[in-house]
């Protein structure tokens, strides 16, 4: 079965076929920044590093694995991104 990409906004979002989400997908839809990401997930797995324990690496790409996390993860994984927005946000 191949992975399901659904358009949320402007975004779009990649699914495997067990429903889980890509995760720098996810942050680029919530941010809605076109770039920053990347940069976004790798500040959290530094701040948070059990979240590579909530992960799975799935191939949405040839030669290229992207992290994937079930609903439950990406609770977790949503609360400290809006923290970070947050923390992001009062300083600027």
């Amino acid at each position: 079965m191949r992975h399901v990409t659904m358009k949320l906004n402007r975004d779009w979002v990649r699914f495997t076929p067990d429903g889980k989400v890509a995760v720098v997908d996810a942050i680029r839809a919530l941010i809605a920044e076109d770039d920053g990401a990347d940069r976004i997930w790798e500040s959290l797995k530094e701040k948070c590093p059990e979240f590579e324990h909530l992960c799975q690496s799935y191939n949405f790409q040839k030669k290229r694995m992207d992290s994937v996390v079930d609903g439950h993860g990406w609770e977790k994984i949503e609360t400290a991104l809006l923290d970070y927005i947050i923390d992001r946000d009062s300083t600027k």
